[in-house]
């Protein structure tokens, strides 16, 4: 069976879209979004029904609102070219089956067309995508089973659920570790009831016994609520003297301090008004400074000692002030292009030849050539390891052939015997026949009696010649079967020789580009070692010599950067020499250590001399007015002095610092007795009374311990005795009830009779399983081994014979490789466990072919898969393609290549 055309009227996103001419091996390609996973889902919606709203599968219902469905049509069916059609109807849609003979059938069709299989079987043999590769390792043992049923025998869906049906039904009535199943809650009745009865038998005499008891621990109970109650008070009083302790304590403290304190004196605000005045008298001492030293600048400025010296040389220091910007700036640039000089030399090593471009160009030259002879080793080894993997297979079908091939001496005279068989019997019977026509002809003409003889006698003859003919008919077709079957296979043996010198051919081949690409790796070591020689580089690394050759360039670089700096250094240095020289030609009357100092002092000098000349006649009246500010100032200082000499005398003391020692005692103590008033409204003289009995707080903490002891002693007797209660009067209202003990027994009875009930329904359940179960056995014997065989061999072709084995080991797959080691599924890499997948989704397709040739179809299943995988993936899907038709869907432009152009489809 495969599928012809596909027209989408509405789905998903399609609308109005045809696809006719599908082929035995076709690809849909696509950008993502393009709408290939649509295609697929709209196949499996048309064949098995739209998804309905109970289901996960989403509808894909166009947005517009237009018609919803389509149509695809099928060839090579049991029914011949059928087209199926579904539209929006029903909840799964509305089918109708267009036959080739013009009738038109309905959805019951189907199952005829496609054979008893669900969508659910479909999807997970025939039609799959990347997720559907993924879950191998959760396979077991009942899902082949089933997929194998599912899909060998009519009806078999009613027998699965069915069997489903009456697996649920006895785990509802029993499971032996249960606890909500029916027969495990009647057991616990049962069990109950059973010792209820039992009880009941043993109560009848204990009635006036549990009265006295009760009345007994009625008046225990009391007494202690009233032990438990006084306890409580004491224990809520304890807590509180404890939340007071702290409190209490620092009272205390600060109570005695203040019976043995006497009050301090201290004037108001006092260190303020004693720092106000300290303020007053320092700024005021200040001003006087500044006033003398004034007064003293303005005396000196009448005489100025340098005069001489900057009228003979204003122009040279007026110069000198003036370029000393440029000789800083100059300074710097020299200082940093020394430092940056030191520092490459410091991490620089001395190379013998510069770096140049060509150089550069050698390297990167060596570089690409061992790039380009490490890929062309890994490809000629590639092709080598293929090409003799090729002759193995083909030799191992040589040695096949010649085992059963006669040799040429007993080919030549098998033939040569049918050859002479034929000519003997039918020469002999060709002449006998030409002389009986002769003979008859004689006879006719003649009429005479010994014509007639003749004739007898070339009938006679005739005659024999048929019968051996006959004899040796049979064994000749024999042999000439097995000279027919002797040529068929030497022309095959022939053909694989020629194949044999064609591979041959092709490993010389693959030799000799060896042989080369070994001189062109010797030749690229000889230029390699002939560039570190020109380097002077003499121990050449094996590995990693292009990092040599880089730290080479970048030391030869820096020795090259440190020549150009020190070149922009030189010119530098002789202008700030010759700068530096007129600056000694110049004599400075004052001795300084730097020039600095040196154009400070001339700068201010210089500044002094042109003022000096404008500000003489100024002096004089600057210098009255600074002598009138001093007398001010010592008149207010005075006064001060007399004010803060007051301030220390109401304090008792002689100096500040008594003073101030003085105002820290006062501060201190009104702090204290801030807080101690604080204390005494926080502490009620009741709680100061009671608090002054215990000495410390562990006193209290340990008497509270002892009374909360006391206290659940008595709770875990309540307790007791509650308890004792509530069963004393359960106890008494049971005995006082009448006819316990008959309604006791009569319901152990009747519970005992529901279970026996329940345990006949559940064996009945059990053998109608046992049963069910035998005949599905039955009908999947020899499946489930052919399977798990075929298996194997698809998953050793796919993966290059590194797997030799598929296996169900305790109810789990499990794969085995060439080197004899055991796998479970999720323990392979991605692409090898999509590759097991694989290998059984095909084994089940060969398994159920002959009921179920329908199309492969696989969305972007082989994403993880590598050249080589991919490869051997699409040879496997082209070989099935003559049984099953395989519609792949895909995003990726290498897979492409796999397909001619006319079975790509693009989308």
């Amino acid at each position: 069976m495969k599928i012809t055309s596909i027209d989408i009227i509405g789905y998903g996103k399609w609308s109005d879209a045809h696809f006719e001419k599908i082929a035995d091996f076709q690809v849909f390609f696509g950008e993502n979004e393009a709408g290939k996973s649509t295609i697929m889902a709209f196949i499996h919606s048309i064949l098995f029904g739209f998804p309905t709203k109970q289901q996960s599968i989403p509808r894909m219902e166009p947005k517009n609102g237009g018609p919803y469905g389509g149509r695809i049509t099928l060839e090579d069916t049991r029914v011949g070219k059928v087209i199926i059609e579904r539209l929006k109807g029903k909840a799964t849609g509305d089918v109708r089956v267009h036959m080739e003979d013009g009738q038109i059938a309905g959805e019951e069709k189907l199952a005829e067309i496609i054979g008893e299989i669900d969508r659910s079987t479909f999807e997970a043999i025939f039609s799959f995508d990347i997720h559907g590769l993924q879950n191998i390792h959760q396979w077991k043992k009942k899902e082949f089973e089933r997929y194998l049923l599912a899909t060998g025998t009519t009806g078999s869906d009613m027998l699965l659920k069915t069997a489903e049906k009456l697996q649920k039904k006895l785990d509802n009535l029993f499971k032996p570790s249960g606890r909500n199943p029916a027969i495990n809650q009647q057991l616990k009745k049962v069990k109950e009831s059973q010792q209820a009865f039992q009880e009941a038998k043993k109560q009848n005499a204990r009635y006036e016994l549990l009265l006295t008891e009760k009345e007994q621990e009625l008046e225990r109970q009391t007494a202690l609520q009233n032990e438990k109650t006084k306890i409580r008070v004491e224990i809520d009083t304890l807590t509180i003297l404890l939340d007071l302790w702290p409190l209490y304590k620092e009272w205390k403290t600060l109570n005695d301090k203040a019976a043995q304190s006497t009050k301090v004196t201290f004037p108001p605000d006092g260190i303020i008004r004693l720092e106000h005045l300290q303020l007053r008298e320092k700024e005021w001492q200040n001003q006087l400074i500044q006033l003398e030293e004034r007064q003293k600048n303005l005396s000196n400025s009448n005489n100025f000692d340098h005069r001489a010296f900057f009228a003979t040389n204003e122009a040279e220091i007026s110069y000198l002030i003036e370029s000393f910007g440029a000789y800083n700036e100059r300074e710097l640039q020299k200082n940093s292009l020394q430092q940056e000089i030191n520092y490459h030399k410091s991490i620089t090593k001395p190379t013998q030849v510069n770096w140049t471009t060509s150089l550069n160009e050698r390297t990167e030259q060596l570089k690409e050539e061992e790039s380009t002879n490490k890929q062309l080793q890994h490809d000629l080894e590639l092709k080598l390891n293929l090409t003799a993997e090729s002759e193995q297979k083909l030799q191992k079908k040589i040695d096949a052939i010649e085992a059963v091939m006669w040799d040429n001496k007993t080919f030549q005279q098998e033939k040569e015997q049918i050859d002479k068989k034929e000519k003997s019997p039918t020469t002999g019977l060709f002449i006998s026949l030409g002389a009986f026509v002769v003979a008859s002809l004689i006879m006719v003409l003649s009429l005479s009696i010994w014509s007639f003889a003749l004739v007898f006698v070339a009938a006679i003859v005739s005659g024999y010649f048929f019968i051996t003919n006959q004899k040796t008919t049979h064994p000749k077709n024999e042999q000439l079967l097995a000279i027919l079957e002797q040529k068929k296979i030497r022309q095959e043996w022939q053909q694989l020789l020629s194949e044999m010198d064609i591979i041959a051919g092709e490993l010389a081949t693959l030799e000799e580009n060896k042989d080369k690409l070994k001189t062109a790796i010797y030749q690229h070591e000889l230029a390699k070692k002939r560039l570190f020689l020109d380097l002077g580089i003499n121990d050449i690394p094996q590995e990693n010599w292009e990092f040599v050759i880089l730290d080479y360039k970048e030391h030869a670089e820096k020795q090259q950067l440190i020549k150009t700096l020190e070149q922009k250094l030189q010119p530098l240095e002789e202008k700030q020499m010759t700068y530096e020289d007129r600056f000694k030609k110049l004599t400075i009357p004052t001795e300084y250590n730097t020039i600095e100092e040196k154009i400070t002092f001339l700068r201010q000098g210089l500044l002094q001399y042109r003022n000096h000349l404008a500000e003489n006649a100024k002096l004089a009246e600057k210098i009255e007015q600074v002598t009138m500010q001093l007398d001010l100032l010592k008149q207010d200082l005075l006064l001060v002095e007399k004010e803060k000499q007051a301030l220390l005398a109401q304090a008792d003391v002689n100096n500040e610092e008594e003073f101030r020692l003085v105002a820290m005692q006062a501060k201190e103590e009104q702090k204290w007795r801030e807080r101690l008033i604080l204390l005494e409204a926080q502490l009620e003289p009741e709680k100061r009374q009671a608090l002054s009995k215990y000495t410390n707080q562990a006193i209290i903490k340990e008497k509270e311990i002892q009374l909360e002891e006391a206290l659940h002693t008595i709770e875990l007797e309540q307790e007791r005795i509650h308890a004792n209660l509530a069963a004393k009067n359960h106890e008494l209202a049971t005995l006082e009830e009448g006819g316990t003990f008959a309604l006791l027994m009569q319901n152990y009875y009747s519970e005992k009779s529901k279970l026996q009930q329940l345990v006949e329904e559940w064996t009945k359940t059990r053998l109608a399983l046992e049963i069910l179960q035998e005949t599905m056995q039955q009908l999947q014997v020899g499946k489930l081994p052919k399977t798990l065989a075929l298996a194997s061999e698809y998953f050793h072709d796919l993966t290059g014979g590194n797997y030799t084995k598929v296996s169900l080991h305790e109810n789990r797959l499990q794969v085995e490789s060439k080197q004899v080691v055991l796998f479970f599924p999720e323990e392979l890499s991605q692409a090898t466990k999509e590759q097991l997948y694989l290998a059984i989704r095909f084994a089940l397709i060969d398994v159920i072919h002959k009921d179920f040739p329908l199309p492969i179809i696989i969305d972007d299943g082989f994403v993880h898969f590598d050249a080589t995988r991919m490869q051997q993936m699409m040879q496997l899907l082209k070989k099935r393609k003559s049984k099953n038709q395989v519609i792949f869907f895909t995003c990726h432009q290498e897979t492409r290549k796999y397909f001619s152009s006319e079975d790509i489809r693009m989308l």
